[in-house]
């Protein structure tokens, strides 16, 4: 798969995804914010004047990210529709910017709130968004790479929040993360328009150009036969959905429509209930009470650099070994490390608090974060518009995303309370019970989309090989 985008070919179509990430390495930032920033808040030393921030405070720190998600897949849904995915993308920047600004001048944690409600509103556009801009101009060979690079962005914008945060002080971030919004304003208003979306207002010309761009061909004596076949296609197929009576309530209760939605929302939950999100966001505090004997400072970096490796070897292998695979592997990798974390939290922990520490829970974090990235964080992006129908993947996916978010809130939100209720090894053995369950459903139930057509569709009768 490496030596598949050293090809010409490919080349714009990564420089389009890194140049469209710019955003998600900021997203990544405020996700890995509050790893290192919430045990500061919480210290004495806590640079808000108000003073240290409670429990209760630290859940609505993060569930105050999830609902501005939700909020931002409903928004950035109805943008890309009526005004096109690129005017979609440049709309992210708006919310990235005010977000910083107010943790510059924020002084108490109503800042913090409102703060992350317009991280997680970027986030929820970057989620309903980027990956139909990845199936509007991705080659098929290469979609699955090209779609897992959204979580290794995020990651390496953890990277980023993991070591900043450890080492600069409070007020510093903010000031340097505002040139990330500014540099994707400027590198995204170079890209054009997908073809899809040109084609969907009528404009073939500039859809052609717009293709001719992200298959690299320079002019039109370049042209060869299968990117006119493949223009064709998209001409046929965007002609026969502008075709198609409007969507109804029926076209969800088809077998592909409602098996597609239920792998949807499956995705979905696994990707929260499984604890990656929760364990990235309150990784401090976990640390701190699961009996660590390292630094806080060096594992959150070594948290973020086996997080990117567990994406990258995703981005190699996933078009490869294929997404059931990999998907199953990531779901068995984090049911068993999750374990193991609670087996030695459990038999190490009584009423006066962790007894011995020991470098088993640094492990076990570091094998769950590793397997998530391999599957479960990474092929969201991707599988949910290659399991749903061509009529209703647009909606299904807006209806995904925002499922996502309200579970990221669910699982924000009670988190830190089960820490404190049911302690570690009750809390991550919840999720371990959600990882077991899910295997069943990957192995009998979850559909192999590996390669699968995002143009062209075979008839009703016959088995789909995709929509667009």
């Amino acid at each position: 798969m490496v030596l598949e985008f050293l090809s010409k070919r490919y080349w714009k179509q990564l420089i389009a995804i890194n140049a469209v990430h710019i955003i998600t390495i900021g997203y990544g930032v405020t996700v890995g914010w509050t790893g290192p920033i919430i045990p500061l808040l919480q210290s004495a030393d806590t640079p808000l004047p108000g003073g240290p921030i409670t429990v209760e405070q630290v859940s609505w720190v993060g569930s105050f990210f999830s609902i501005g998600g939700m909020s931002g897949t409903i928004l950035y849904a109805l943008i890309h529709t009526y005004f096109g995915k690129k005017t979609g993308l440049l709309m992210l920047a708006v919310p990235h910017l005010i977000l910083w600004n107010l943790l510059w001048m924020g002084d108490s944690v109503y800042y913090i709130y409102a703060a992350r409600f317009l991280g997680g509103l970027t986030g929820g556009g970057i989620f309903a968004m980027v990956p139909l801009y990845v199936a509007d101009i991705a080659d098929r060979t290469i979609r699955g790479s090209l779609g897992s690079l959204t979580m290794l962005h995020i990651n390496f914008g953890l990277l980023a929040s993991y070591t900043a945060g450890n080492y600069l002080p409070y007020y510093l971030i903010p000031k340097i993360m505002l040139c990330l919004p500014v540099a994707f304003l400027a590198m995204v208003c170079l890209l054009p328009e997908t073809p899809y979306c040109l084609l969907q207002k009528g404009k073939i010309v500039e859809a052609e150009k717009s293709l001719m761009f992200y298959r690299n061909i320079p002019d039109v004596t370049r042209k060869t036969l299968a990117f006119e076949y493949e223009f064709e296609s998209l001409k046929s197929f965007a002609q026969s959905e502008a075709n198609k009576e409007k969507l109804s309530l029926a076209d969800f209760t088809t077998p592909a429509a409602i098996k597609g939605l239920f792998i949807s929302i499956f995705m979905m939950a696994l990707n929260q209930f499984c604890g990656i999100f929760a364990i990235l966001t309150y990784a401090g505090s976990i640390l701190e009470e699961c009996g660590s004997s390292l630094d806080t400072k060096y594992v959150f970096i070594l948290i973020a650099l086996i997080n990117i490796c567990g994406n990258a070897t995703s981005f190699i292998m996933v078009d490869m070994a294929g997404r059931k695979t990999f998907l199953l592997i990531s779901t068995t990798g984090v049911g068993v490390s999750l374990g193991i974390l609670g087996l030695h939290s459990y038999f190490t922990y009584n009423e006066d608090g962790i007894v011995s520490q020991s470098w088993i829970p640094v492990l076990a974090l570091l094998a769950n974060i590793y397997s998530a990235g391999l599957g479960i964080t990474t092929m969201i992006g991707f599988v949910i518009p290659e399991v749903l129908p061509a009529k209703i993947r647009s909606i299904g996916s807006t209806i995904s995303v925002g499922l996502l978010c309200f579970f990221a809130f669910l699982i924000l939100k009670v988190y830190p309370i089960l820490l404190e209720r049911i302690h570690i090894y009750g809390t991550v053995w919840i999720s371990s019970g959600v990882c077991a369950v899910s295997i069943l459903i990957i192995v009998f139930i979850m559909p192999e989309t590996k390669g699968k057509n995002l143009i062209a569709e075979e008839p009703q009768e016959k088995p789909r090989t995709n929509a667009y």
